[in-house]
């Protein structure tokens, strides 16, 4: 049998054996695990009896969480997909193919070999098949090793900001200047299609959408891979909180609005991680008024984009004396992470801790 057909036949069956747990978690307002299992295992394996237990489990725990996310709302499952835990799946890069638990039983599935597959070595744990029309995806998530005790130390500190994405304390500037461009053209765009109001207007506005969230995507991961690519083992940064407020005013509140600087700290700390690097957070109170020089504070040393100093009158760029200002704190907060570690003497405790982090892969087309 051709192996698009199992799997598709799989992924059937599962989303079959989600959607009757999902109707009786939505009628009866339960999420719990335990309770779902007992109320719809049987009833599961009697409407699907070709279905494996493992899958009835993992179909039982997706749709407890979907539950959970969505507050009993009634929800049908619409992707074809299947969720695999180490019970029912093993990968094995070397050898190009997949073992995965069907409709059919145990079958094994080549798929294509990229090169960044062999960047990407670890305890390999669960697994996500995922139909789209005319390709078959396997999402592979894989626990790292994490390589602390290579860290030397060297730390750089990252300020974000909105006219500059980020200042690193190396004097490398990120601008927005393009990203602000980009992002002005598509809030035009969207505002004039709205007004003419035509059915094709509204079709274009569909086409455009989540376009500007691609885009905003793309820059953030360029920035983040340039950050963690330079020649330092920590990266500070500050610990944001994004308040609008109406006495900032229309304009600086759309900024506000528009501005991501979480996604790009996500994005640089699981890259971070994935290097054996690490990312810390630090107090961002007075980093942008403290002279990075002598350290004397005062909300008068900063003057938009410029700081002069009322002490010492170190003139810098505003942003960047908050980067080195960062780096300090970092370097402070990386010497308290290790300070209080405990000192354990077991041998089974002195492994490493573990770094998730996924990879898709397109299974090729063939006969298992």
């Amino acid at each position: 049998m051709p192996f698009e057909q199992s799997l598709l036949q799989t992924a059937i069956a599962f989303n079959r054996a989600c959607q009757i747990v999902l109707d009786y978690g939505s009628e009866h307002k339960v999420y719990n695990k335990d309770a779902l299992n007992k109320a719809t295992y049987r009833q599961v394996r009697e409407v699907i009896p070709n279905l494996p237990s493992a899958l009835v489990q993992t179909a039982r725990d997706e749709a407890s969480e979907m539950l959970l996310r969505t507050d009993f709302t009634k929800i049908v499952k619409k992707r074809l997909s299947v969720r695999y835990d180490n019970r029912c799946f093993k990968f094995y890069p070397e050898s190009n193919y997949v073992s995965l638990t069907t409709v059919h039983g145990r079958l094994n599935f080549p798929f294509k070999h990229y090169d960044y597959l062999d960047t990407w070595k670890g305890e390999y744990t669960n697994a996500q098949l995922v139909i789209h029309k005319n390709s078959v995806f396997l999402n592979v998530q894989v626990n790292l090793p994490n390589s602390e005790e290579n860290v030397s130390g060297k730390v750089l500190g990252i300020d974000r900001g909105i006219l500059n994405i980020a200042v690193c304390s190396d004097n490398t500037f990120f601008d927005s200047k393009h990203l602000r461009a980009v992002k002005g053209r598509y809030r035009y765009l969207r505002s004039h299609l709205q007004h003419i109001g035509t059915r094709s207007a509204h079709r274009k506005l569909q086409r455009l959408a989540g376009c500007e969230r691609r885009f905003v995507l793309n820059t953030n991961h360029c920035i983040s891979k340039a950050i963690v690519n330079k020649p330092f083992d920590v990266f500070a940064l500050e610990k944001l909180e994004i308040n609008r407020r109406k006495k900032n005013g229309k304009r600086f509140n759309r900024l506000l609005g528009s501005w991501s600087p979480n996604e790009l700290q996500r994005f640089t700390a699981y890259k971070a991680e994935a290097k054996g690097k690490i990312c810390v957070e630090v107090n961002p109170r007075h980093t942008s008024q403290r002279c990075s020089r002598c350290g004397f504070v005062h909300r008068w040393n900063r003057h938009g984009l410029r700081f002069r100093c009322g002490n010492c009158g170190f003139e810098l760029n505003a942003d960047l004396n908050a980067g080195r200002n960062i780096e300090v704190l970092g370097k402070s907060e990386y010497l308290r992470l290790f300070v209080n570690k405990p000192i354990v003497a077991s041998c089974e405790a002195s492994s490493t801790g573990v770094v998730d982090d996924s990879y898709k892969l397109p299974l090729s087309r063939g006969s298992s």
